[in-house]
């Protein structure tokens, strides 16, 4: 489970009285399918499941073997689109003509739905991955294109939080729920540091649940300057593909929980994915 161990003297110190005054409720995200021998322990610790569908990675082995085990666990399923690059693993900034980005995105969502319907778990959300999440969440232009089309699959959409994606979320009356993400640093503009910056991402379990504790409490997202933007947090992240993925979902629930919060899936309208 990685090289960190739980440490429950210092998570029932963060888990302070303050916070179980008031039953209060957060999902708790990963990214999933993408090849990681974490992915069956996660799904029985977070909520939601973001499934990659294809792009960056997973194939119809791992789409319908990640649906299968997010049935058993109950954890509810959104289609996690990215840059259909592997050999970068999505986390590679391209620019490509409007058209073909429309191509593949509705490719890797329809290649999840069909295993939806196979599994009989159905896809609920979308949440796009990696560098295309970071380029959508910058530009207002590709934000409402993106917008239009999370609208045209009846989705709901699981957007960063104080971005370009929640405000072309609103204008274009697509579903919307927040996203804070637990193992990542932000910029002095509310953006993630990029992953080649120091502590762009966050590795000790005990200091990533106590972060995200705070953020909970202040309803806020912590910034590079030490100033913090406030926001509603609907969600928190872990990703998947890090090495100490399940250490640090196990210890951020261990520390919702004995905060007082109720961990649990979100909302999404129904659809017929």
């Amino acid at each position: 489970m990685g090289r960190h161990a739980l440490n429950a003297p210092r998570l029932a110190a963060i888990a302070t009285p303050r916070y179980r005054a008031v039953m209060a409720q957060i999902d708790l995200n990963a990214d999933v399918g993408e090849g990681m021998a974490l992915d069956a322990g996660l799904l029985g610790i977070v909520t939601s499941a973001n499934v990659a569908c294809g792009g960056h990675a997973g194939d119809r082995v791992t789409i319908r073997a990640t649906l299968k085990l997010a049935r058993e666990h109950g954890v509810t399923v959104g289609a996690h689109p990215g840059w259909p690059d592997r050999g970068h693993f999505g986390r590679q900034r391209l620019t490509w003509p409007v058209a073909d980005l429309r191509a593949t995105f509705f490719a890797q969502i329809a290649d999840l739905q069909g295993a939806a319907l196979e599994t009989g778990w159905p896809v609920r959300y979308v949440k796009l991955h990696g560098a295309l999440a970071n380029q959508v969440a910058e530009d207002e232009a590709l934000a409402q294109t993106v917008a239009a089309w999370v609208r045209e699959t009846g989705l709901g959409w699981l957007v960063m939080a104080r971005t370009a994606m929640e405000r072309a979320a609103e204008r274009a009356g697509v579903p919307a729920r927040l996203e804070a993400f637990a193992d990542r640093s932000y910029t002095p503009q509310g953006l993630l540091t990029p992953r080649d910056q120091p502590n762009a991402v966050l590795h000790e379990p005990n200091a990533v649940a106590a972060r995200a504790l705070m953020m909970l409490e202040r309803q806020a997202l912590p910034l590079a300057d030490g100033t913090w933007l406030p926001t509603r947090i609907d969600s928190l992240c872990v990703h998947g593909d890090t090495p100490d993925a399940l250490v640090i979902a196990q210890t951020l629930r261990i520390a919702l929980q004995g905060a007082g919060w109720q961990v649990k899936s979100l909302q999404w309208p129904v659809c017929a994915g």
